[in-house]
């Protein structure tokens, strides 16, 4: 039996009125049954004992009140002022205890915004010959916390570490001798874009892998498998998470997790023009209409003389020009104005909505296109005839 000692560190962000950390919670497995203490934290530092460690291992879980302005926690929170950030050492000087496949893991989600009761935002596993694992998920985008697009893979990467067989000469070992890899998934709302109510649209997917060597393993092209009727409209995230057997009776630890966002192909629809109709002045009240903008992008619209061809440079209209960098996708409806500083001479004319994002090494991508005729000449037909 050993009692850890710990330093709990509590960074409140730029949000003030943020409530401080409620209290931590250890979970014990004593011959195969779950034991909870919640161990109260009356301050932003300071060290606190455990309750004395025994049996196969322990779970100590960070919980906090969230500031009702920004509740419920999800990934996007991070990037308003980091409401909460949290970090638990565990030291690992204790006899016989080896802290291994220590996990931080800041929660995604959270309750919700009606629920008083606490949110789980960190948590680590410690126990007798815990593995060591790190799951790493990467996109095209660089943006923390990652995120990619429904269309466009992503890299995933797996370290193990310490991740012992059955020791030599000795019979009664029960420590890990795998790690279990699961991906889960958790949809969002399409017009939110926050994770769906009351834990709905939440899952594991049915396949799972299972490793007995340490190592590093990787896949950089991972394409997401969210349940969505339109898999280019899918809007949620993935998570791989790494789990141990804690004990005989099949309990299971995470040790380490990564999530990825994934946020929907960007949509776009001119109105005011009728393609290939024929007009004998520029079209006015022309508009477009964006859905689903990519958080860091840049759309606009242009017009170029003659029929579509893409990869055509032509006159980008100024005051459609939209530049986002922000944390998610983005709705907008825009006037097309001033369209006849790119109409020269009469004949065929293109206009295209176009974004640009992290992928596609940043090329322009065509979101809408419609050509139409201009011909501001006026045919006058008659006849001149004398009559008696």
């Amino acid at each position: 039996m050993k009692t850890l000692i710990f330093p709990a560190f509590l960074l409140l962000g730029a949000a003030p009125s943020a409530r401080a950390v409620d209290f931590i919670r250890q979970i014990q497995l004593i011959h195969n049954q779950s034991i909870v203490y919640d161990i109260p934290i009356s301050g932003t530092t300071g060290s606190i004992a455990s309750k004395t460690i025994e049996g196969d291992g322990a779970v100590f879980q960070l919980y906090a009140y969230p500031d009702q302005i920004y509740s419920p926690f999800t990934i996007a929170d991070v990037n308003v002022g980091t409401l909460v950030n949290a970090n638990i050492q565990l030291d690992s000087n204790l006899v016989n205890l080896n802290l291994l496949g220590i996990h931080l893991n800041i929660s995604l989600g959270g309750t919700d915004p009606s629920d008083p009761g606490a949110t789980r935002v960190a948590e680590k596993t410690v126990g007798t010959y815990f593995p060591q694992a790190s799951v790493t998920l990467t996109s095209e985008d660089t943006y923390y916390p990652p995120r990619t697009r429904a269309d466009r893979p992503y890299g995933f990467k797996l370290s193990i570490r310490k991740l012992l067989a059955q020791p030599t000469g000795v019979t009664t070992y029960s420590g890990p001798t795998k790690i279990t890899l699961e991906r889960e998934y958790k949809l969002y709302d399409s017009t939110s874009y926050n994770p769906s109510t009351n834990g709905s649209g939440q899952g594991t997917y049915s396949s799972a892998y299972e490793f007995t060597k340490n190592g590093d393993f990787a896949d950089p092209s991972i394409y997401q498998s969210l349940p969505a009727a339109r898999p280019t409209k899918a809007v949620g995230e993935e998570t791989f998470a790494a789990y141990v057997q804690v004990n005989a009776a099949g309990s299971m630890a995470r040790v380490s997790a990564s999530t990825i966002q994934v946020w929907p192909v960007a949509e776009a629809t001119i109105d005011g023009i009728d393609d290939g109709k024929r007009y004998l002045g520029v079209p006015p009240n022309v508009k477009t209409t964006l859905k689903d903008l990519y958080p860091d992008s840049v759309t606009y619209a242009q017009i170029y003389k003659g029929a579509a061809n893409v990869g055509t440079t032509g006159y980008i209209i100024p005051s459609t020009v939209l530049s986002y960098n922000t944390f998610s996708p983005q709705n907008a409806m825009v006037p097309i104005a001033e369209m006849e500083k790119g109409i020269t001479t009469d004949g065929t004319y293109t206009i295209e909505i176009l974004t640009t994002t992290p992928f596609n090494q940043r090329k322009p991508e065509v979101l809408a296109s419609k050509s139409f005729v201009i011909n501001r000449s006026l045919d006058v037909q008659g006849y001149i005839g004398t009559s008696n």
